[in-house]
């Protein structure tokens, strides 16, 4: 056997053993998908600084179709969607839905207000802050295999209207073995199962690099605060639901631990220094913070326990010497490839 043909039964036979590991069964967040997760939006509306005398709303949900890969679109082909606001502080996690209409290569956009600009009228959220999820229906509202949602959300958080921030939404893909179009409610079960049979699977462990909080003091510049933007899809809504829990650790830049937990129903956000008075820039500038398994107990009710799963968002705000938000950021935190299987309940 020659040199090249031993180097290359070598990487083979390495290739054969690792490559399963990488085939984790989990939805890829870079692709269009059937289902979009909004992590957060809040009500209200803002003073418009361009425009006197007119207001804009706190929260713009974005969302575009495109034709899934290998399907045929005919223009102006129609597609529906359902959406849900789900609310996180409350056990039973109220929510509200609605339907949406648009067609692939459309685009609309709406907000908790109902106010302009709009393109379509949704439902009232029966909370002040919580998450959007959506999906694609037939005509007998039925959910379906459509895997071309892509879509943002852009956030005016501070009332001068001065700042905004804006983070993509998650999109989830049907199960691969599912033709276009074809329902996904393969058990009949009414749920959105995110088991890799009907729904691809998400995971249940986060990480990500955080600004850590700064009150400002001797400086120019007004304070920093660093929010986590946390939720999970094992959700029964307008139900009881047992709490999540999720242990955090948060690192500075030399490696030095401090850990911390949250718990929450459905959907929280949280400012790192009330999950841990140390993590402000005494401790570092900037730092790592790792989630481990996030999983519900026992609290009320028939809702399971065990390992769920968790998605999330870090936002920073810069404020002036006045308290105003002049700058904020957004972006997603990273996971482990870990699935975690899962049903949202609608």
């Amino acid at each position: 056997m020659t040199k090249w043909m031993r180097v290359s039964l070598c990487v083979g036979l390495l290739l054969g053993l690792t490559a399963p590991a990488f085939a984790t069964g989990t939805n890829d967040s870079e692709q269009p998908g059937s289902v979009l997760v909004f992590h957060k939006f809040i009500r209200g509306t803002n003073v418009n600084p361009n425009t006197a005398g007119s207001t804009e709303p706190k929260t713009e949900i974005e969302i575009s179709v495109t034709c899934p890969k290998g399907a045929s679109c005919p223009r102006g082909q129609f597609v529906q969607l359902r959406a849900h606001w789900v609310c996180g502080q409350d056990v039973t996690c109220p929510e509200s839905d609605f339907d949406l209409f648009t067609t692939v290569k459309g685009t609309m956009y709406f907000n908790p207000e109902n106010v302009f600009p709009t393109t379509n009228q949704v439902a009232t959220p029966p909370c002040e802050r919580g998450y959007l999820i959506v999906w694609v229906v037939d005509s007998f509202g039925r959910a379906i295999k459509f895997d071309g949602l892509i879509g943002d959300a852009v956030i005016r958080e501070d009332d001068s209207g001065q700042s905004a921030g804006a983070y993509n939404a998650i999109p989830i893909q049907a199960a691969g073995g599912l033709p276009n179009l074809a329902p996904t409610d393969v058990n009949l079960n009414a749920k959105l199962d995110f088991n890799g049979t009907e729904y691809e699977r998400i995971t249940g462990r986060v990480y990500g690099t955080v600004r850590y909080d700064d009150n400002g003091l001797g400086t120019m510049t007004g304070p920093i605060e660093t929010h986590l933007t946390l939720l999970t899809l094992d959700v029964r809504s307008n139900n009881l639901n047992n709490p999540t829990i999720v242990p955090l650790n948060f690192y500075n830049q030399n490696e030095v631990l401090r850990s911390t937990s949250t718990l929450f129903f459905c959907w929280t956000e949280v400012q790192l220094t009330d999950l841990n008075s140390g993590l402000t820039s005494a401790f570092g500038r900037k730092g790592l913070v790792e989630s481990g398994q996030a999983y519900k107990t026992q609290y009320i009710g028939d809702d399971a326990t065990g390992p769920v799963t968790l998605i999330g968002i870090v936002e920073t705000k810069e404020r002036d010497l006045r308290g105003s938000i002049y700058r904020e950021y957004s972006y997603s935190l990273f996971h482990d490839s870990v699935p975690v299987t899962t049903s949202f309940v609608p």
